[in-house]
């Protein structure tokens, strides 16, 4: 089994750095989540209850401003009762005070003091007590808040676990929210509260269900029982496949259980029951029969060609299906089964040239599910970084933002052959962090791009600018044209833009020369010793072999090493055993 990148058949937000990659999986899960539940309201509007549809759009995407609970009476009124409370000055409050409020006829002030408590942590034990009291007040607005402020403070005894678990069988949808967030503060391993967790999958509310679908994901494979289960019961089937399918080879145990799903289930159900199976290829591969009979089913083919790809070694009379699939005049069938055909025999060049044409082709497609299919499957594929460069210029190129937003994933396996589709990227909002943070990645490689990172320093949103400015000093000595505009960020910036500007300038070392009287007059006026050690730092890598440079900075590596600050302290160590080496 090839132990590469799985292609994903939905549109997805994606990172761009490996660091990321969890965050890229556990944020397309919970999109996948808020898509099915989106898609399954819509179609309960023409449905009877909890009949799942038959088919989800593959253009369905998630409606701007998406609500995932109704706004009923009592949702008015408890966030009319936050908004109150924000009117009560207990922000200076002692902590006695604040629990002495908690007794206070009014609800208005009891939900302050809640928050007050909350936002002190662990320092609010004292009060504990009081708040598992008010789990059982007749205010489900109360109740609520008080869940709530219990999982922020973080220290539970046995009646905090009794009172949450009892507020999951609230009638209210908000109660039960705010008790299982708060489960799953105080018990992150929560091994007693899984099957729990697991009976509410089918909960009508989709905040609700998210929340536990996070729970039981972080149990792993001890979800997995439980989650078998919830694959009976036609409320929750939906939903435990979705978290089978992020626990993936985990979760091989479920494998016939999906694959009974596969044969006997309705509409969505059998798609996402694919989707899982194709998360676990050794323990689905006593299925590929199942499976392929699937790929008769025009609203399955997609995913069943998916899992059969991921799975691999196919038998003869189920690849000759796929084969005939690639003339499909369906231009996601094809370019599916293209793929699946490339990926099961990586070493046929011709298969895979094939399928990074179709693939590279769907990335200009309008169809967002579509582009993002495409960018996967091509990442998956391992395409050579030319091949790729020659290969999109005509999806690509003057392509508007939501064509470049689903290729930012794939841009960033690309290495320098991308910079002109990241110096494109940079103009779209949507698009342009990820774009800023790869070409920082490639190191003096995207010295092309500098001029367009020196424009972005003066960008609206600071978190573009701080960006631009880190990843001109990883750039190094290729961004020096970079030097005067660095110089001023560390000039007229604060906090992070000025030490992010400090340590550009010594990335780009000696070649930012011009900068060392600004260095050194911050570094000597500034009050904040961090700033301060990192501008010496710059200044030791700007003029490494000046005397007069380190007499400058000795004082303040002295100031450092003698902190309290564990981090400066060492900081500060290395930098002046490395001068005395020097010596």
């Amino acid at each position: 089994m090839q132990d590469r990148t799985p292609l994903t058949l939905v549109e997805l937000p994606r990172s761009t750095t490996e660091i990321r990659e969890a965050r890229w999986r556990r944020r397309a899960f919970f999109k996948i989540a808020r898509i099915l539940s989106s898609a399954l309201s819509e179609e309960r509007a023409t449905e009877a209850e909890n009949q799942p549809p038959a088919k989800l759009p593959l253009s369905h995407t998630i409606p701007e401003g998406i609500r995932l609970v109704n706004r009923t009476p009592f949702i008015f009124a408890f966030s009319l009762l936050v908004a109150v409370s924000c009117l009560v000055p207990v922000q200076a409050a002692t902590l006695e005070q604040s629990i002495q409020a908690l007794g206070a006829s009014e609800d208005a002030t009891r939900v302050a003091a809640m928050n007050h408590l909350g936002s002190l942590g662990s320092e609010a034990a004292p009060a504990v007590d009081q708040l598992v009291g008010l789990l059982k007040d007749k205010s489900p607005e109360i109740r609520a808040h008080a869940a709530h402020a219990l999982g922020q403070i973080g220290v539970s005894n046995d009646e905090t676990l009794e009172g949450l678990v009892e507020l999951t069988g609230s009638n209210e949808p908000m109660v039960r929210r705010e008790a299982v967030s708060a489960l799953f503060a105080l018990h992150p391993s929560h091994q007693k509260l899984l099957p729990i967790f697991t009976k509410m999958l089918g909960d009508s509310d989709p905040a609700v269900r998210l929340r536990l679908m996070n729970a039981i994901t972080e149990s792993g494979k001890a979800a997995v029982p439980g989650l078998i289960s919830a694959l009976q019961n036609e409320k929750s089937a939906l939903w435990a496949c979705l978290i089978l399918r992020q626990l993936g080879p985990e979760a091989a145990d479920a494998a016939p259980a999906l694959a009974k799903l596969v044969a006997d289930g309705k509409g969505i159900v059998r798609r996402e029951a694919l989707l899982a199976l194709a998360s676990m290829p050794k323990a689905a591969s006593a299925y590929q029969e199942s499976i392929a009979t699937c790929l008769e089913d025009s609203t399955l083919v997609v995913p069943a060609t998916y899992a059969l790809g991921r799975i691999g070694n196919m038998p003869n009379d189920v690849e000759a299906k796929v084969k005939a699939n690639v003339e499909s005049k369906d231009p996601m069938v094809a370019t599916m089964s293209a793929w699946a055909l490339a990926f099961t025999h990586p070493d046929d060049e011709a298969l895979k040239k094939d399928a990074i044409h179709r693939l590279a082709t769907g990335i200009g497609s309008s169809n967002p599910i579509v582009r993002a299919m495409s960018s996967q499957g091509l990442i998956s594929l391992q395409a050579e970084p030319e091949t790729l460069k020659a290969e999109l210029q005509d999806p690509l190129n003057e392509a508007g933002e939501p064509v470049v937003s689903n290729a930012v994933g794939l841009l960033s396996t690309m290495g320098p052959a991308a910079i002109d589709y990241l110096l494109q990227a940079l103009k779209y909002p949507s698009t342009r962090y990820d774009a800023i943070v790869i070409i920082g990645n490639l190191g003096e490689k995207g010295e092309p791009a500098t001029d367009a990172l020196i424009e972005l320093i003066d960008d609206d949103n600071p978190r573009i600018a701080n960006e631009a400015i880190v990843s001109l000093g990883k750039i190094g000595p290729a961004a020096k044209s970079a030097t005067t505009r660095l110089t001023k960020s560390l000039q007229e910036g604060q906090g992070v833009i000025a030490h992010n500007s400090a340590m550009a300038l010594g990335r780009i070392g000696p070649a930012a020369a011009a900068a060392k009287s600004t260095l050194l007059s911050v570094m000597k006026s500034e009050s904040d010793p961090a700033l301060q050690l990192t501008c010496a730092w710059a200044l030791l890598q700007i003029d490494p072999d000046s005397e007069t440079t380190k007499q400058a900075v000795l004082p303040v590596l002295n100031a450092a090493k003698a902190s309290k600050n564990q981090v400066m302290q060492k900081a500060a160590t290395e930098m002046l055993g490395s001068l005395n080496g020097a010596k």
